[in-house]
């Protein structure tokens, strides 16, 4: 479970969090929403150890992230997939290169070992067939394809499930997702969602996706928080959510309803 327990954090005059509490269950997906600036994307980084807060503490599976030491933090982080808005593919890497390159820079040099968890990931989110095929000619097929080819030669949904696939390796516990379906067509979010919901059921992940699409909260979400002028606003059920009747939580979800969700 992540427990975040009066998180404060103030960037000179200005307070982004004011005191947040949020429990996340373990094997849940969690969206926070919220408008532009409310500090999503900031408390992600508390979790991860990219920010200290000011006050407040951050534990996960009862173990308060700022009393780590280095060391402990980057075992942690190792239990944590992250997958960034845009993807943040590197432009001059290929596909398997992108998807591998954290094994890299941590000294794993065998091309096997690359290869083998390169076909695991990118099985795992559609890019290949599944990983049991390897020796298929189908497999083999679509391994020649897709392994060399780099961010460019790619559509947008493609890139992303290259970054998902890439927050895959080492079979995290965790996987943070940053804005995934922004800058994606209705039908490409919608597999973004499906894909999301499909790691959260088949790998048994504690997810949480920082997202501006309700659209992706009513598909993938367990539950729902909603940070307003640095507090949580609301957290709940998709359904308590529909059913609320505090009116900031309703007029930022208002255009959503009216279309029938």
């Amino acid at each position: 479970m992540i427990q975040l327990r009066g998180i404060t954090k103030s960037f000179g005059a200005k307070t982004v969090l004011k005191g947040i509490d949020l429990a996340i269950p373990t094997g849940s997906t969690m969206c926070i929403i919220g408008r532009s600036g409310c500090g999503k994307s900031v408390l992600l980084k508390h979790i991860v150890g990219l920010l200290k807060a000011d006050a407040g503490d951050v534990e996960i599976d009862g173990r308060n992230v700022r009393k780590l030491s280095r060391h402990d933090l980057f075992a942690l982080r190792q239990r944590i997939g992250y997958v960034f808005q845009g993807a943040a593919l590197f432009d001059s890497m290929t596909v398997k290169e992108n998807v591998t390159i954290g094994m890299v820079e941590h000294g794993v040099t065998d091309a096997k070992l690359l290869d083998s968890e390169a076909c695991r990931v990118l099985s795992a989110v559609g890019l290949l067939p599944p990983v049991e095929e390897y020796e298929s000619a189908a497999f083999q097929k679509e391994y020649a394809i897709i392994m060399n080819k780099k961010p460019s030669d790619l559509s947008g949904g493609m890139r992303k499930r290259v970054g998902v696939a890439r927050a895959l390796v080492g079979r995290p516990d965790y996987i943070f997702y940053d804005e995934p379906t922004t800058g994606l067509d209705p039908v490409t979010s919608q597999q973004i969602d499906d894909l999301i919901g499909v790691l959260a059921r088949n790998l048994k992940v504690t997810s949480i996706v920082i997202t501006h699409d309700m659209f992706s909260v009513f598909n993938v979400a367990d539950r729902v928080a909603m940070i307003h002028e640095g507090v949580v606003r609301f957290e709940g059920t998709v359904p308590e959510l529909r059913d609320t009747t505090d009116t900031e939580v309703t007029d930022f979800l208002s255009r959503y309803v009216a279309e029938g969700f």
